[in-house]
C-alpha cells in the first residue's frame, strides 16, 4: 500500500508522515518513509530522500532561478531519479512538496504519481489545516482542492482535517450549507452551488479529523484507507 500525502505548506504533512509511520510500525507492518520535497529536509528518518539527488537551493544557484522556477526544475530532476525514491513495502508513505501546484500541475508530478501507482494499491491523503477550514467559505474551498487532487492524479483520495488538538471543526455538510445560505449575497449563492456540485462529483469519502501530534483519529484513517480498496466497508 502506497499513501501519497498531499497538502498545503504548514498543513502538517511531515508530522503526519512521521507519526503515522510509527503508528503503522506499532501494528507490526513494515513501513518506508519517502521525502519527495527537494526544498526541505525531512523531520523523520527517511528511507529514501530526493534531497540526496537534488536540492532546490543548489538548483537556484546553478541555474540562476527564483524559488518557483527552481522548484519546477527540481521536480524534473526528481523524475529522473525515480528508481531511487519509489520503494515498496507493506506501507510506503510519500511526503510531497508543500507547494501543491508544483506537484499537481506539472507533467513530472503526474509522472511520479503514476510510477508510484504501478503494481501497488495507492491512495491519496489530502491533509487540510482545521484552523483554515473553520469558516464555511474555507471549508468549501478545501473540498474543491480535494476534488482537484483526485481529478489531477486519478487517485482515490481521502480528505483529512488535521490539528484538531488546536481547533476542532464542524463537518456536518447540511449545517454548513445552512450557514452559507443565511449569509446571503452572490458569494453565498456561489458557495452553496459549489457544495452541491462537489457532493455529486467527488470520489466517495468520509471527512476525517485527526491530530498528527497526538495521533488522535489515526484508527479512523487506517480504516478509511482500507475501505477504499475493500467491498466490505462503506467509505461514505
Amino acid at each position: 500500500m502506497n499513501l501519497i500525502v498531499i497538502g498545503a505548506a504548514g498543513s502538517g504533512k511531515s508530522t503526519f508522515v512521521k507519526n503515522y509511520g510509527n503508528y503503522l510500525k506499532n501494528k507490526e507492518y513494515n513501513v518506508k518513509l519517502v521525502n519527495l520535497d527537494p526544498a526541505s529536509d525531512p523531520i523523520y528518518g527517511s528511507d529514501a530522500n530526493v534531497r540526496d539527488y537534488v536540492k532546490t537551493e543548489s538548483v537556484m544557484s546553478e541555474y540562476r532561478l527564483g524559488i518557483n522556477g527552481a522548484l519546477m526544475k527540481s521536480m524534473e530532476i526528481v523524475a529522473e531519479n525515480l528508481d531511487e525514491v519509489v520503494i515498496k513495502d507493506d506501507y510506503t508513505l510519500y511526503d510531497t512538496p508543500g507547494q501543491m501546484e508544483i506537484f499537481l500541475y506539472t507533467e513530472e508530478g503526474v509522472e511520479i504519481i503514476e510510477r508510484i501507482m504501478e503494481d501497488s494499491w495507492t491512495a491519496g491523503l489530502f491533509i487540510a489545516d482545521s484552523k483554515v477550514a473553520s469558516t464555511p467559505e474555507n471549508f468549501v474551498s478545501i473540498l474543491a482542492q480535494s476534488a482537484i487532487v483526485s481529478l489531477r492524479t486519478g487517485l482515490p483520495a481521502l480528505t483529512v482535517f488535521n490539528k484538531i488538538d488546536i481547533m476542532d471543526i464542524n463537518l456536518d455538510l447540511e449545517e454548513i450549507k445552512c450557514s452559507i445560505s443565511e449569509e446571503g449575497g452572490v458569494l453565498a449563492e456561489l458557495l452553496e452551488k459549489l457544495l452541491d456540485f462537489l457532493g455529486q462529483t467527488t470520489v466517495p469519502y468520509r471527512p476525517l479529523k485527526i491530530s498528527s501530534l497526538t495521533q488522535a483519529g489515526f484508527d479512523d484513517v487506517f480504516s478509511a484507507v482500507n475501505e477504499l480498496f475493500c467491498a466490505c466497508g462503506d467509505i461514505s
